[in-house]
């Protein structure tokens, strides 16, 4: 079995993932023909939980917030990527090079670049997130839109979350988890300790969006029985500092 240290790489003094992604690294896909509609049909009023993390993360920014999506916008999502295709979700080494490995992550993915669909996102949730972050403005939600598909079996072991970065320097300090499905067995997203002995679990809901700092621990527990969709963009801030 694979160990915490042998999951995580080190950089500048800090943990990353080695799933770390670059923005310059990865090719576009031409996928701009599949749009869902915009509907303001939510289900309910937004309404958001801070969460009460493990002592090592206490007053670190994590919430999640509900009755963001329908439960009919999260089928669209579900059924267009489909159609698009999930190819299984590679772990980035470095130097461009994306390899398989399962002691690490194993899902699948279906990678939709989309300037349309980020705006969409961020426009629901863009009264909740900081404004400033170390200094930087907020620009809104990277255009690369990561669906993730998780079948029995599958996981990703206790990491950190790496930055998203544009060739401008502009770059990314907070998650974005959009859970599109419920009612699977396991496939929560856990939060815990560096020593992993205190845990925190948060059980995905339809249409629920999931915000937090990349700097804590946890991981996406191993799913048991059903199928879990998710999405994982990211929130952008500026390259330079915004002087007071």
């Amino acid at each position: 079995m694979s160990t915490l240290s042998e999951n995580l790489q080190r950089e500048g003094g800090n943990t990353f993932p080695m799933e770390n992604v670059q923005g310059r690294q990865i090719e576009s896909e031409q996928t701009a023909d599949l749009t869902i509609n915009d509907t303001d049909n939510v289900d309910g009023k937004i309404i958001r939980e801070d969460i009460e993390l493990p002592q090592d993360f206490k007053g670190n920014l994590a919430f999640v917030l509900y009755n963001v999506f329908t439960s009919k916008e999260c089928e669209d999502y579900i059924a267009q990527t489909e159609v698009m295709g999930y190819e299984e979700t590679l772990v980035n080494v470095g130097g461009g090079r994306q390899v398989k490995m399962t002691g690490v992550r194993k899902s699948s993915r279906c990678i939709w670049d989309t300037v349309e669909e980020a705006y969409r996102i961020w426009e629901r949730i863009k009264s909740y997130v900081p404004e400033m972050w170390r200094d930087r403005k907020v620009l809104g939600l990277n255009e690369r839109l990561r669906f993730l598909r998780y079948d029995p079996g599958d996981y990703f072991q206790t990491h950190l979350d790496g930055a998203y970065v544009r060739d401008n320097g502009e770059r990314s300090y907070i998650t974005v988890q959009v859970y599109l499905n419920q009612g699977f067995k396991g496939g929560s997203t856990t939060f815990m300790s560096y020593s992993c002995e205190n845990k925190v679990e948060l059980v995905p809901k339809t249409g629920s969006v999931l915000v937090f700092q990349h700097d804590i621990m946890h991981e996406g527990s191993r799913l048991e029985e059903g199928r879990k969709y998710t999405i994982r963009p990211d929130v952008m801030y500026s390259a330079k500092k915004t002087e007071t």
